[in-house]
């Protein structure tokens, strides 16, 4: 079937493949190597979310305060005597294509999320979790995936490609810069 998910998944595979790889080098098993984990993320969580916000993702994913995720990176990176990135300068709004497919960067991230909350938790049983485990009992996936084919679809899908890729791009680029 070919559903925006899928084709998003196909273009992007080889960015997803490397950004996996690039945050496999991260000791999660050390309180060290969790919280420089921990500050990659939020180097790009917290002003693409807040991109986000600023081009009315709230409109788009009425249940976008559920998923926001910024408030839990910032209490784990505090328990871990770690500190909120630098607030980055807000860009020109980005379109509704381009949030749906950043949107379907980090939505996708929750799933992997709690397989490494798994991780940290047998290695670190102190660790903090909020962020990697986030509504891991909520069905946020499903019903993104939902919105996703309902109105990403109608968007450019060069826009949508693009916010995916920028996305996967800032993630691979925080996780050589903060890569312990």
């Amino acid at each position: 079937m070919d559903t925006l998910r899928n084709r998003l998944r196909e273009a992007t595979a080889s960015q997803h493949e490397r950004v996996d790889a690039a945050f496999s080098a991260y000791r999660l098993d050390q309180p060290a190597g969790y919280r420089a984990f921990l500050q990659a993320h939020a180097q790009v969580l917290f002003p693409l979310e807040i991109e986000l916000e600023q081009a009315g993702i709230e409109k788009m994913l009425e249940d976008w305060p559920k998923r926001s995720r910024r408030q839990a990176l910032l209490d784990d990176l505090q328990a871990l005597g770690g500190s909120e990135p630098a607030a980055a300068q807000p860009g020109a709004a980005p379109s509704s294509g381009w949030c749906w497919g950043a949107a379907y960067v980090i939505e996708g991230s929750r799933l992997g999320g709690r397989v490494l909350a798994r991780r940290v938790a047998e290695a670190i049983p102190s660790a903090p979790l909020r962020y990697l485990d986030h509504s891991s009992t909520s069905p946020l996936w499903p019903s993104f995936l939902q919105k996703l084919e309902q109105q990403g679809s109608a968007c450019i899908w060069s826009d949508v490609l693009n916010g995916a890729h920028a996305t996967f791009e800032r993630f691979l680029d925080a996780a050589r810069s903060y890569r312990p």
